[in-house]
């Protein structure tokens, strides 16, 4: 909204209040509407748990372009009902039949390094920016995380942006791994 665009956004919530699953879609531009996107024509899917680009993989199309946090969190019912839950390998073999670009991001382990396994989003919005794949201003997208969190986490969030951009930047550049 800071650079002009509409933006349309929609949340799921689902039973995220008992450890389920929430998605949240953001649609920007010029003639941006509706906030769901039709399926097929997702640019971005950005998972905070492996298992959630499985999910919500109709969504994606040949370019979209997923960013995983390699989290791994089994369902307790998974194990009640000894069904068998996907490995990050799975997930990867399985979401590549969709598209190539794919990146699995130890984005909690990251954060947890920063001090702060709170800041794992901002440091997935850091790799999300950092390769590219959103056309919005650095300095816009930092104004609003001041914005959004508290005075004395300034500094912890700029941080793990700019370890997330850092890392996106070798997504860009194709050296990331």
């Amino acid at each position: 909204m800071r650079q002009g665009y509409k933006v349309r956004t929609a949340e799921t919530h689902g039973m995220a209040q008992r450890g389920g699953s929430v998605t949240s879609y953001l649609r920007f531009g010029v003639d941006v509407e509706g906030p769901l996107i039709p399926r097929g024509h997702t640019n971005i899917v950005l998972a905070f748990e492996a298992s959630e680009a499985v999910r919500y993989f109709n969504y994606a199309g040949p370019e979209t372009t997923f960013l995983i946090n390699d989290l791994i969190m089994i369902p307790p019912m998974i194990n009640q009902m000894e069904m068998d839950y996907p490995s990050k390998e799975q997930i990867h073999d399985f979401l590549k039949k969709v598209s190539d670009k794919i990146y699995f991001i130890k984005a909690d382990e990251l954060a947890s390094n920063l001090g702060n396994p709170r800041v794992m989003n901002v440091l997935m919005l850091g790799f999300l920016f950092g390769s590219g794949n959103i056309p919005l201003e650095r300095e816009k997208i930092e104004e609003t995380i001041v914005d959004f969190v508290p005075e004395n986490a300034y500094d912890i969030n700029r941080k793990a942006f700019q370890l997330g951009y850092d890392n996106g930047i070798k997504i860009k550049e194709g050296i990331y791994e």
